[in-house]
């Protein structure tokens, strides 16, 4: 690492911040002036909240209609079921992980904060996520989705301009409520956590009446002993994709670790609301499988073009009001997702701005006027509406809404490798309430690994479902986060080498645990 890093990283000026509405700057300095009061957020998130906040990211439009392809993947009710419980366990061993480190690490950020503590230089790692929370962190794809479902409520023909103006203003919603009125957007979001936990009871419910031969339809034979395996799939390449798929479902357990420093008591909350969140999630998740297959035969999952649960209410209740109201629930859990988004993704553009890595960091960080991260949200908004209107429309545009889920991945994996360094290293002094068992630690590694592969084994003909490479989005997207570490090569490595200057770290600690930074330039001495 060059001299410059080691300067930068190493604070030169530590200030006291103010939180005093008269004091117009932190010191006497000129270096650097912060109030807490335009910066920090208010503890307000209690228990519920912290619950909603996890139910909201995991919960999308996913498990209406994701079950019809780890199905053809997987190639029999059995098999499938078995990978909805793995994908249940894997994620809540990442749960685990992430609960170890928001229990010593209690305040804003989430991932990044755990990566600038385990991988030096801190700047590098700060960067990547940069990068990774713009570009990558958008609610697009549930945007479009809740636009879609939208119009099928309203029983409107869909066009490629009807759905990304309905998208467009779903999302732009969510973004100006949680600026203007962030009582109402979090109380909101409880209630659509609420909503969606329902509709999948509700789901599961009509599974059982299914069980009990209340069909208007022949009674499936999917989950006797002698026909639940019946067509098992014995490639490797569908059965990983549907694995795949399955854990994509859950990912969103990290959504609490990231806005801690708004949490009341933090750690203890953490303890119980991501176990709780989890429980809930994954018991459901599998229970309405169960009910899909108590309810719906092969062949309607093979040939349906409707959401694998409308055809479960269509061959329990017949076209109902049940029926019909289907599609407005999946748009309401398509908006939860937007909103729970929403919120995180622009208190991490938040904290990435107070440690100056973002354009107009003294802008992106302030919280006035109403208390939120107005410019944050901005940025969010701004990157979520050119990714919906600038791909082309087909295959080309649900490759560029879907990029986030493998980098995702990525970084949870080398916070993983993060969390072993810190335990081996005798030089680190990690404290945690909560420590994750090593065999849980290890499997979860392994389950990543195996992630990170799998999408690179090429199908047994050579062919994606698409027209684009197999390995496409897995490639694009870590060439994305690799421009979050030529952005840091650039800025603190080159620039300074080729035009002769060091950078003087200045930085105010605050009373929440996290620091302001700013990197001045300093001309050197010769």
């Amino acid at each position: 690492m060059s001299k410059n890093i080691q300067d930068a990283q190493k604070p030169t000026l530590v200030l006291s911040s103010s939180n005093s509405d008269n004091d117009s700057s932190s010191s006497s300095s000129p270096d650097l002036h912060v109030k807490e009061s335009h910066i920090l957020q208010e503890r307000k998130i209690g228990v519920i909240g912290a619950v909603s906040l996890i139910v909201n990211k995991i919960i999308g439009a996913g498990i209406f209609s994701t079950p019809t392809s780890i199905f053809k993947l997987s190639g029999s009710p059995g098999l499938a079921l078995c990978l909805w419980v793995i994908a249940g366990i894997i994620s809540t061993c990442g749960a685990m992980v992430l609960l170890e480190f928001g229990s010593g690490i209690p305040r804003s950020g989430g991932m990044k904060v755990y990566l600038e503590r385990c991988f030096p230089p801190r700047l590098l790692m700060t960067c990547v996520y940069l990068l990774y929370c713009a570009i990558l962190q958008t609610s697009a794809s549930n945007a479009i989705t809740a636009s879609s479902y939208i119009l099928k409520a309203a029983e409107v023909t869909s066009t490629t301009w009807k759905l990304r103006g309905l998208a467009i203003a779903a999302v732009s919603f969510a973004v100006g409520l949680h600026t203007i009125l962030p009582r109402v957007g979090r109380g909101l979001q409880d209630a659509l956590s609420i909503v969606k936990l329902f509709t999948l009871f509700f789901i599961v419910c009509t599974g059982f009446a299914a069980l009990g031969g209340h069909l208007r339809v022949p009674k499936p034979d999917n989950l006797s002993a002698s026909s639940s395996f019946k067509g098992t799939s014995s490639s490797g390449y569908s059965i990983g994709t549907a694995l795949l798929d399955a854990i994509f479902s859950f990912q969103g357990y990290d959504n609490l670790n990231a806005v801690l420093s708004e949490v009341k008591n933090p750690q203890r909350t953490l303890r119980i609301a991501l176990p709780t969140a989890m429980s809930l999630v994954t018991v459901l998740y599998v229970l309405a499988n169960v009910a899909y297959f108590a309810g719906v035969s092969r062949e309607d999952f093979l040939s349906s073009d409707l959401t694998i649960a409308a055809s479960l209410f269509n061959n329990v209740f017949g076209q109902s009001a049940a029926v019909k109201a289907l599609p407005a629930l999946v748009a309401i859990s398509a908006i939860g997702h937007l909103l729970s988004v929403a919120f995180t993704v622009s208190r991490v553009l938040q904290e990435l701005a107070k440690d100056g890595v973002t354009p107009f960091p003294n802008i992106v960080m302030q919280n006035r006027p109403f208390k939120t991260p107005i410019f944050a949200l901005a940025i969010h908004l701004l990157v979520t509406f050119i990714l919906i209107c600038a791909p082309p429309a087909g295959d080309a545009f649900d490759f560029v809404v879907g990029l986030g889920t493998y980098p995702t991945v990525f970084l949870l994996t080398l916070v993983t490798i993060g969390l072993i360094k810190l335990r081996l290293s005798k030089d680190e002094d990690f404290q945690s309430q909560f420590k994750v068992p090593w065999v849980i630690l290890l499997f979860y590694l392994a389950s990543n690994i195996f992630l990170l592969i799998m999408p690179f084994i090429p199908p047994s003909d050579g062919k994606s479902t698409t027209s684009l490479p197999y390995y496409l989005s897995p490639v694009v997207a870590l060439a994305i986060l690799a421009v979050g570490a030529v952005y840091f090569a650039i800025r603190f490595v080159l620039l300074p080498w080729a035009f002769g200057y060091k950078l003087e770290l200045v930085t105010v600690e605050l009373s929440d645990g996290s620091r302001v930074s700013r990197y001045k330039i300093q001309k050197s001495v010769t």
